[in-house]
């Protein structure tokens, strides 16, 4: 059935589209999203219906165009549900794990540049269509390493059944031990922060991109490590969503340390700034935010990684202006009549 749908040249329509929205640039990355059969990768998506609880429909090679279309248009696609709820009319429950967004696949891939004789992590192997795109950018299988926390033997089963044999490793590859390092590292879920095993993975001069600071706000960084270990870059323009790193059946999440608490000053509404939020999640990873339900009011949570003393919790209330610091960064806020901001720093380094 596959091949009376020509995925070829619904392969080469995803790549032209592509280029022609400026997410590819280079004549490599062109060429492998071009030949790569993503519904290789994906035999099985998940559509959202609508509804409260979402209503997800499951699409097989089955339903014939109803399943390939999606897969060779720019869009994500779930490919499994947590314990997934039968009903009549499709499925009830939360994606857990999806196929990233191919224009965001291809500008993460051109901001790395892999070359041929680089060694390449991919993290976060998910169905294995990104693995199979950088295998159309390295001289041989030698030269990618693939991980993910689970669900390896059918990625890897996958990339078998079109010739590749990378190295797969079923492992959390924010907290492995890893024995070599890496040229080019690329994760394909959302980190909290850069973990002293992905850092020292980088080879000097190597490039790192992933999703970093979530859950409360995120922003994709391009890392490039220096001599003396430490790792800086910068935050580009066009960001993505990625699901968060999972432990076993979790997200991941920094260990509980010494919990403080108390009130601020800063007026709820700030929290409707994205620069704000992104600033507080870079100083404090793993922060979250809830809105109190009566009055105007809002409560922050933080685990402290590594059992650092801090603040770990905010109690919000609405204040006319207040001063705030940031990650040693100040700026006045100001309530009604008007407010300044201050733009995001361009760069960001994590030391040892």
């Amino acid at each position: 059935m596959v091949r009376t749908l020509n995925w070829v040249s619904a392969a080469r329509s995803l790549a032209d589209g592509l280029r022609a929205s400026g997410d590819i640039s280079s004549r490599s990355v062109y060429e492998a999203v071009a030949s790569t059969p993503r519904h290789a990768s994906v035999p099985t998506h998940f559509d959202n219906s609508g509804g409260v609880p979402t209503l997800w429909q499951r699409r097989t090679e089955e339903e014939g165009v109803r399943w390939l279309e999606p897969i060779y248009s720019n869009t994500s696609l779930v490919t499994e549900l947590g314990s997934a709820e039968a009903v009549d009319a499709g499925w009830h429950r939360v994606p857990v794990s999806s196929s990233t967004q191919p224009s965001l696949t291809a500008r993460m891939l051109e901001d790395l540049g892999i070359e041929p004789e680089d060694d390449v992590l991919d993290a976060g192997l998910g169905t294995g269509y990104q693995a199979a795109l950088i295998l159309k950018l390295v001289a041989g299988p030698d030269r990618l390493t693939a991980c993910d926390i689970s669900g390896t033997d059918a990625a890897r089963d996958r990339l078998e059944a079109l010739g590749h044999h990378p190295r797969i490793i079923e492992a959390d590859a924010t907290s492995w031990r890893w024995q070599r390092q890496f040229d080019k590292i690329i994760f394909s879920f959302g980190l909290p922060y850069v973990t002293d095993s992905i850092r020292t993975a980088l080879a000097p001069g190597g490039r790192l991109i992933a999703k970093v600071f979530g859950p409360m706000s995120a922003g994709l960084v391009l890392l490039e490590a220096r001599s003396d270990g430490t790792l800086s870059g910068r935050f580009t323009e066009d960001g993505g969503a990625f699901m968060p790193a999972r432990r076993g059946a979790g997200a991941v999440r920094a260990e509980p340390g010494e919990r403080s608490g108390g009130t601020s000053g800063i007026p709820v509404e700030d929290f409707d700034n994205y620069h704000l939020k992104f600033l507080l999640s870079a100083r404090l990873p793993g922060l979250d935010l809830q809105y109190g339900r009566v009055g105007r009011s809002a409560a922050c949570s933080c685990p402290t990684a590594g059992g650092a003393k801090g603040p770990t919790a905010l109690g919000m209330e609405p204040q006319e202006a207040t001063r705030t610091r940031v990650s040693g960064r100040s700026s006045r806020r100001r309530g009604p009549g008007g407010s300044r901001t201050r733009s995001l720093p361009g760069t960001s380094s994590v030391s040892p």
